[in-house]
């Protein structure tokens, strides 16, 4: 429920930032009327970086950092886009996948594969590049990595032993996600600060700049921000499966799957 406080002359909502879109389309559109307060940012340009370290892939990040001077955010100037994530290309997952308790998975020395004769492997999940543990057999307990992936086949970079389909098996990826990422952030102390956190919805939507276009935002205060989905920290509640993100090449909001969708995060604080 929205938090209303009444003031001695009344009601007196925030007003809200501008889009900063000023090209106008139509008379009264957004860019004719130009409403809202205007942004203001301080960046702090320095020329130190932090390692951001998963799954053995490291990307060093700059310890840059911009203030906003109307909201009292402090956001990283830059995403990592590259190096990390299972495409080392800087996206990143919400939630870990699991396939539990399955007694039809086998294993073929001679492919690689690990296969599902369910064929219940979710590919995007799974993803070329993420890494996963096996439990629950007689000789392949471990961690792998994806190569390729189908529905029923699991080709990995390790190689696998031979084994027959029975045991109670229980697939799980491995870190790449943007928790991990931020855990990173924090315990190297970007930009000197250690409580970094994920944005919400909102948050993500206040540096968003509609005169611009892939990226939707400044790129003079925000540089090599990726035009794809960013993670916001904001859950769907009549599906919980499903995070908010927001699209920076087109700048809209979208929701989706946490375990199987990867996309690119910026950290804020305060």
């Amino acid at each position: 429920m929205a938090d209303v406080t009444e003031h001695v002359f009344g009601l007196h909502p925030c007003l809200p930032l501008k889009t900063d879109q000023e090209t106008s389309y139509a008379t009264g559109d957004d860019g004719d009327l130009e409403l809202g307060i205007s942004k203001s940012f301080t960046i702090t340009d320095v020329a130190t970086t932090i390692n951001i370290t998963i799954n053995s892939k490291t990307h060093a990040l700059s310890d840059d950092v911009v203030q906003d001077n109307r909201t009292g955010l402090m956001w990283a100037r830059y995403v990592p886009n590259a190096d990390i994530g299972p495409a080392t290309n800087g996206m990143l997952f919400w939630e870990e996948w699991e396939l539990a308790d399955k007694t039809d998975i086998s294993f073929d020395n001679a492919t690689g594969e690990i296969r599902s004769a369910a064929s219940e492997f979710n590919t995007s999940a799974l993803c070329a590049g993420r890494k996963l543990t096996v439990t629950g057999t007689d000789s392949n307990d471990g961690t792998y990595t994806v190569s390729s992936i189908t529905t029923g086949a699991i080709t990995t970079v390790e190689g696998v032993a031979d084994e027959a389909a029975g045991d109670t098996v229980t697939i799980t990826t491995v870190d790449d996600l943007i928790w991990d990422a931020l855990d990173q952030a924090n315990a190297n102390s970007l930009g000197g600060y250690t409580d970094w956190r994920i944005p919400n919805w909102f948050e993500v939507g206040s540096i968003l700049d509609l005169e611009e276009c892939g990226p939707t935002i400044d790129t003079t205060v925000f540089p090599s921000t990726p035009s794809n989905y960013h993670w916001c920290a904001s859950t769907r509640p009549c599906d919980s499966s499903y995070a908010f993100g927001v699209h920076l090449g087109h700048g809209y909001m979208y929701i989706s799957n946490k375990q199987r969708s990867k996309y690119y995060v910026r950290f804020v604080r305060g």
